[in-house]
């Protein structure tokens, strides 16, 4: 196997290693009162990998015996970056389930985001003066 074969099986070897299922969707965070928090990010990756075989000659002189005999000897090296940004927070609390993304790219993002949320709640309030209004109501008749 070439060298820089190695150098490659290495390096993408290592980079699994780093970015698995965890790294895009986070380990459940438990809270208060049955929350449960799910991160989600964004990972972006990077790398590179690279060598080759170099002549080695004394200054003015002719090749080494050895390097002659055995090939040029061989220089390689890889490089990686990853960056992970975090993009969204999946919420469930009982049967509710919402989420909140981490940034926001205009107003109108914010609100169609919130469209969901004041749904709800505007639900629950209609919910909660109907109830008012027929406990009134029961108590009015004899």
């Amino acid at each position: 196997m070439h060298p820089v074969e190695t150098i490659l099986q290495t390096t993408m070897r290592e980079l699994k290693n780093i970015v698995d299922v965890n790294t895009i969707v986070g380990n459940p965070i438990y809270g208060d009162e049955g929350a449960v928090v799910i991160p989600v990010s964004k990972v972006s990756l990077g790398f590179f990998a690279g060598g080759g075989d170099f002549p080695t000659q004394a200054l003015n002189g002719p090749a080494k015996p050895d390097v002659e005999a055995n090939g040029y000897p061989f220089l390689g090296a890889s490089v990686a970056g990853i960056s992970i940004t975090p993009k969204a927070f999946l919420h469930m609390q009982g049967e509710q389930v919402t989420l909140l993304h981490a940034e926001c790219e205009s107003t109108l993002d914010r609100l169609v985001q919130l469209i969901p949320t004041a749904m709800t709640e505007i639900r629950d309030a209609i919910r909660e003066i109907r109830a008012q209004n027929c406990g009134e109501d029961a108590e009015e008749e004899p």
